[in-house]
């Protein structure tokens, strides 16, 4: 990295140190305070809310009715995190669980059940998030999102084709995709990626009617949970930015400081001699990516078993099949294992919090797997493929049936939402500096409730400490979306980055899925 790099790094890791005081985070678990628990009486009818000044970017956001008073601490490392939210509706109800069918069954076991397993062997990984009530409005100079156990209508995510749901479930981890070609969410898998987006909804609908891909309705319903408890918009204040500051394999023409070239020809082999070593971003345990002439022509995703250097030589050894390695094949890193946040060498064990992988050099912020109430990497490791909405002319399509999911439609059971968008095709920079960045600056009116955070505008003037942190990506034609950001994607990866621009026959190793189960 340049060094003048490093200079923004150190700025933009004061900025977000600054900006987080008044939500008890902290760049450092040694800085976080001791939690004292607030005893908090859930009676129905309560609301609890968010707001923040639509038109001031500056404003991160507030505690609002019911939630005033409040607090949360997103752990990190060995330091737990907590919250008062785990005494009232819905946060209280939201649950980490086994998911398996038989003979038609679903049969669901909860963590506090002997039977419970992280590995499969009792069932997918999924987290129970409980039927509850969101408003969202505009009420003079403030934008205001309300959750509440009682309303009018539950949050779309409840509604599957008119029905309404007592709850839904979410995957715990990114998808895999086993020899079965079904979508799974197991710990200690590499997740799968570099298939496209069908591919991936295909995977999951075999398992059944009852299975998806994550989608926005599920993301607006998860940020609006965070943003409240946190009393905050931006989530890469709230929880950082996962995995988000490692490499791709990089070719020759892209980047020649950054090639890992193999300097041997071997046949069947598992392991791989470059010249340089990847500093700190490939480790004992981490998982690797392994090309041939080009990033699209992938040998193997593997982990890295051993690490050995000898004049100047660094040899990377991995498991998995072994593979023929030529002068034309590359290493890099790729979506990193699943439970990672809980077997890294910086562990975060607890339901809320992120590993604590501290790298001369680099912010911590930007290096370690992270979950929110058992869900891993909402942020960072790999985009997820979302199947609900299309864009197509800058014109965004939502469909509000899970049956009739298809990657690339805008017509039929995908209808017009919101107005056409303004173009972005610029990914800009890794550098966080005023001037150069496009960030939303404002969200789709949703005061319909159809479940939909994106972005429709931008500014070039803010951080990514201000407003919502979030980038905004809209391609031309038709364009499917992926969520989230990337391994490499540093302060851009949030809760509310869409990236519009792809299109159907996409794929790549940054492009994953991860899994919904719904009782219908």
């Amino acid at each position: 990295m340049p060094k003048h790099a490093y200079k923004y790094l150190i700025i933009w890791g004061l900025l977000v140190s600054c900006a987080s005081d008044g939500f008890n985070m902290a760049l450092n678990e040694d800085t976080l305070e001791p939690w004292t628990e607030t005893v908090v009486k859930d009676i129905p009818g309560k609301r609890y809310g968010v707001r923040w000044l639509a038109n001031d970017d500056s404003d991160l956001g507030e505690r609002c009715f019911d939630a005033i008073g409040l607090r949360a601490r997103f752990g990190v490392g060995n330091t737990y995190g907590a919250s008062d939210f785990d005494h009232v509706y819905p946060w209280n109800q939201i649950r980490r669980c086994n998911i398996r069918c038989e003979a038609g069954v679903t049969i669901i076991t909860y963590d506090d059940d002997p039977a419970f397993k992280l590995d499969g062997s009792n069932g997918d990984v999924f987290v129970r998030i409980p039927k509850c009530y969101v408003e969202k409005y505009r009420e003079g100079d403030y934008e205001y999102r309300v959750v509440s156990a009682i309303g009018r209508k539950p949050h779309p995510a409840f509604i599957e084709n008119g029905l309404e749901l007592d709850a839904i479930y979410v995957s715990a981890f990114e998808g895999w995709m086993s020899s079965d070609s079904l979508l799974h969410s197991v710990a200690d898998v590499i997740p799968t990626s570099n298939i496209t987006a069908q591919q991936f909804l295909d995977a999951a609908q075999r398992r059944g009617p009852q299975y998806s891909l994550y989608d926005m309705r599920t993301i607006d319903l998860l940020y609006t949970l965070i943003a409240v408890e946190f009393g905050c918009r931006n989530t890469g204040i709230i929880f950082g930015h996962g995995i988000a500051d490692y490499c791709q394999p990089q070719e020759k023409q892209l980047n020649t400081e950054r090639n890992y070239y193999s300097l041997k020809m071997q046949q069947q082999t598992n392991s791989i001699t470059c010249q340089r070593q990847w500093k700190n971003l490939i480790t004992v345990g981490s998982a690797v990516c392994i090309c041939q002439g080009n990033q699209n022509d992938i040998l193997t995703f593997a982990r890295v078993t051993n690490i050995s250097t000898y004049k100047g030589l660094t040899t990377y050894t991995f498991d998995g099949p072994p593979i023929d390695i030529t002068p034309y094949c590359f290493i890099g890193n790729c979506g990193q294992v699943t439970n990672w946040t809980e077997t890294c060498s910086a562990p975060h064990s607890s339901y809320m919090g992120r590993a604590n992988i501290m790298e001369n050099g680099f912010l911590p912020r930007e290096r370690n797997p992270m979950r929110y109430r058992w869900m891993e990497n909402l942020v960072g490791n790999l985009w997820h493929f979302i199947p609900d909405v299309t864009l197509f002319n800058q014109q965004l399509y939502v469909c509000d049936n899970m049956a009739h999911y298809q990657f690339g439609c805008f017509d039929g059971a995908y209808t017009p939402f919101g107005p056409s968008l303004p173009l972005n095709t610029d990914n800009s920079s890794l550098i966080d500096k005023r001037g150069i960045n496009y960030w939303i600056s404002a969200l789709v009116d949703d005061s319909e409730g159809k479940g939909i955070s994106m972005g429709v505008d931008y500014n070039r003037t803010m951080l990514s400490t201000e407003g919502f942190g979030a980038y905004y990506y809209v391609g031309t034609g038709l364009c499917i979306l992926v969520n989230g950001g990337g391994f490499d994607h540093r302060f851009r990866c949030n809760m509310l980055t869409t990236r519009a621009w792809d299109s159907p026959n996409r794929r790549w190793h940054l492009y994953g899925a991860r899994l919904i189960f719904k009782e219908i």
